[in-house]
């Protein structure tokens, strides 16, 4: 079972080497002053959202992933600012992983997903300088593990 494990690691490891370009395109940022949505973004409203979804306020764990995984320019203000709440410095990347996932379930498809731990790799390594891949790897591993999905087999691998 660890063997399995050790060559999922491996391959995801290659595959999720792909989605550093979505990281870079993260850093890369972005002017306030574009359109989302059809109107102009707005900053204070992208803090305001960020806070409330932080806290909570009107919404509910499950509403979170859903704003976080949009890709316009609005949404990237919003997780950039919904991000800025947590430091993970010093921190491993499972405890930091075990901070972020508490505050909101992450759901969607899989893109989706991707799309909110790519943000949250891009935070870990503001704080602790780590990689992507390793943030991806965790994360199927943990779904393998403790999800409800059917265990690949070393045959169907």
């Amino acid at each position: 079972k660890l063997f399995l494990h050790l060559v999922m690691f491996c391959c995801v490891a290659v595959v999720c080497t792909v989605t550093i370009e979505t990281v870079e395109q993260l850093e890369l940022g972005g002017s306030d002053d574009g359109l989302a949505n059809g109107t102009k973004a707005d900053l204070q409203a992208a803090k305001r959202l960020a806070k409330r979804l932080y806290n909570l306020e009107g919404f509910k764990k499950s509403d979170v992933a859903r704003h976080l995984s949009k890709n316009n320019e609005f949404s990237q203000m919003v997780v950039e600012e919904y991000l800025s709440n947590f430091d993970f410095t010093a921190m491993t990347i499972d405890q930091a992983l075990r901070m972020f996932l508490r505050k909101f379930a992450l759901i969607g498809e899989t893109q989706e997903r991707e799309r909110v731990l790519a943000h949250f790799s891009k935070r870990y390594r503001e704080c602790n300088h780590s990689i992507h891949t390793l943030t991806c790897a965790v994360m199927l591993l943990n779904t393998d593990l403790h999800g409800n999905v059917s265990h690949i087999q070393t045959h169907e691998f």
